[in-house]
């Protein structure tokens, strides 16, 4: 804009204008000044109205050693920002500019999940666009972290918080007559602490902690509002009736919306969930979320299902429901569970890598020997598991534990 001026300072160029926009920077104007780095003023140079977007991440390439795609999503998101400062003209937000993104997990401060937590968060390393970040939210009840835990929390500069553990109030999960509880409520506790901590105009991505991101992370991709990702065991005709043991008992979950008084049409979808921030620090739609769950978990044991478990998959999306927020059901294969049976998936896809015995003939990994439950009391990361690498079969197999090597380095360097 023909108002700026620049000055050179050592490495950075500081941007001056007045405040209201006018041609002339007259003594005791009401200027606003702005100091960008050498990154910054690469871009600032090539703001000349000839280049596009695009031409300013391809020339800026050979300096950067980080992705095209979240490079050019570095570009789009500064001239967003120096045009919403009005110190460039005429500029169209990159339309592959999208929402800034939380990824958050709500976990225990035991192994299991710190081996879990560590490749989780490698596998979103340098692949964010700017204003994007990882949050965990530890479920111990204020207590403080464990040494384990801080150094991953601390090695990846992730943000933080700690809340309640519902772990310990809530014995109604798969797993807790053998001691190994976890209340998967523990995931509506991480949307609710997370909101709370974002911009109001942020999306929540909220994920399992046994999932990682294969490859980088495909922003075109990426929902705009509230969605969650289609599930099989949420489509089924009656929820928990997939499970063999269960001898098609279940509950039925457009009845139970029925049931309160809802008559809109119902999604089926779970897991993968992204919402809105200002959805989100909605009380009564986190109140319903532990409501839906809690109902499920016990209208499952009423149907005579032998195994039912914390029912957390569809409450967000009957939550939603029950509560008038519109979301989409997301078909990408993506962000949908896995089959357990793929030679390959595409890059950007969030992997499950579970693989219980317990299920059978479902390996995350196919023809796989390894399996997470092994490793249910002890730290992943501090085995030797190079002998799995080693048999690893199909590519994703190899990236997950390449995913563990590179966190494990680390983590102990």
């Amino acid at each position: 804009m023909p108002h700026v001026r620049q000055f050179a300072v050592r490495d950075e160029l500081i941007l001056v204008a007045p405040e209201d926009g006018s041609e002339i920077l007259e003594d005791g104007a009401d200027n606003l000044a702005l100091a960008i780095n050498q990154t910054g003023r690469a871009i600032w140079d090539l703001c000349d109205g000839n280049h596009t977007p695009e031409d300013i991440a391809r020339a800026l390439e050979p300096e950067f050693d980080v992705d095209s795609e979240i490079l050019l999503e570095h570009v789009g998101q500064a001239l967003a920002d120096l045009s919403r400062l009005r110190l460039i003209g005429g500029f169209v937000e990159h339309s592959r500019v999208r929402i800034p993104t939380t990824f958050a997990i709500g976990i225990e401060d035991k192994p299991y999940f710190w081996w879990q937590t560590a490749i989780f968060l490698e596998s979103f390393r340098g692949k964010l666009p700017a204003g994007w970040q990882t949050f965990v939210v530890v479920c111990n009840d204020g207590a403080p972290l464990s040494d384990e835990l801080r150094n991953i929390l601390e090695a990846y500069g992730t943000k933080y918080a700690r809340s309640t553990n519902h772990a310990r109030t809530n014995k109604i999960d798969v797993g807790h007559e053998g001691g190994m509880a976890y209340a998967a409520a523990n995931r509506v506790e991480a949307l609710a602490v997370v909101a709370e901590q974002i911009d109001p105009a942020g999306m929540i991505c909220l994920l399992d902690s046994d999932i990682f991101l294969y490859g980088g992370l495909q922003l075109d991709i990426m929902p705009t509002r509230c969605a969650v990702a289609r599930n099989w065991h949420i489509e089924s005709e009656l929820f928990f009736s997939t499970v063999d043991k269960n001898d098609g008992k279940g509950v039925d979950l457009r009845k139970l919306l029925e049931a309160v008084g809802c008559d809109r049409p119902f999604a089926p979808g779970g897991v993968n969930v992204f919402v809105t921030a200002e959805v989100a620090t909605n009380k009564k739609f986190i109140a319903d979320c532990y409501r839906f769950a809690h109902a499920l978990y016990l209208l499952g044991r009423v149907a005579g299902a032998e195994v039912a478990w914390m029912a957390e998959m569809p409450c967000f999306a009957l939550a939603m429901t029950a509560n008038g927020i519109d979301y989409d059901l997301l078909e990408q294969k993506e962000f949908l569970v896995s089959d357990c049976n793929e030679p390959s998936i595409p890059a950007g896809t969030f992997y499950h890598y579970y693989s219980d015995p317990k299920d059978i003939g479902r390996a995350a990994f196919k023809d796989s020997k390894w399996h997470k439950q092994a490793y249910h009391g002890r730290d992943f990361l501090n085995t030797d598991f190079d002998e799995f690498a080693g048999n690893a079969t199909t590519e994703h197999e190899k990236y997950f534990f390449q995913l563990a090597a590179k966190a494990r380095n680390r983590l102990h360097v």
